[in-house]
């Protein structure tokens, strides 16, 4: 393959791996994890177990209906197997991407494209946290089940407040 069509692979397996991260609200180490017959599992059922990377025990990935749409359309040929969702190499040479080489790539491109922020892999679980708290309105206790927080503190440090969220509250209240 040329360098130029390796480049838009690795360009599409990288919006892939944003749309998920953010969608899921997993790590970046927890997505690779994932087998072909998870993710039908998580577009059917709308959840799925894994073994947390960070605790070392199971948790539950959870998908909205939209989170569904969002998946379908970027994995519109999803078979269940055994295959990790990720890999790297072509043919029987594919190997589940390592999640150090996924991180790396992940921060590199970010680093790139914003080199003034400082954008992680991490802060597309961060996004969908404080989302899910500042914007929807949802339970902090709800978030931490969904994102597996063991302690609720933890949780909470996501929840950025801003000035459009305080303007918001007041406006309820006055």
């Amino acid at each position: 393959q040329s360098d130029e069509s390796i480049r838009q692979l690795r360009k599409q397996r990288l919006i892939l791996i944003f749309n998920l991260l953010h969608t899921l609200g997993v790590r970046a180490n927890e997505l690779t994890q994932i087998t072909n017959a998870k993710m039908v599992e998580l577009l059917e059922q709308g959840q799925t177990k894994i073994i947390a990377h960070k605790q070392k025990m199971e948790k539950i990935i959870y998908l909205t209906p939209k989170g569904k749409k969002t998946i379908k359309a970027l994995l519109p040929h999803l078979e269940a197997n055994d295959a990790y969702l990720l890999v790297s190499g072509r043919g029987a040479k594919r190997t589940p991407l390592e999640p150090s080489s996924v991180l790396r790539d992940i921060n590199s491109y970010l680093q790139k494209v914003f080199p003034t922020k400082n954008i992680t892999s991490h802060s597309f679980r961060a996004s969908l946290v404080s989302e899910l708290i500042n914007d929807k309105n949802i339970s902090v206790k709800v978030v931490q089940q969904l994102v597996g927080h063991k302690d609720i503190s933890t949780t909470y440090l996501y929840a950025r407040v801003s000035t459009e969220n305080i303007m918001n509250s007041l406006a309820m209240v006055r």
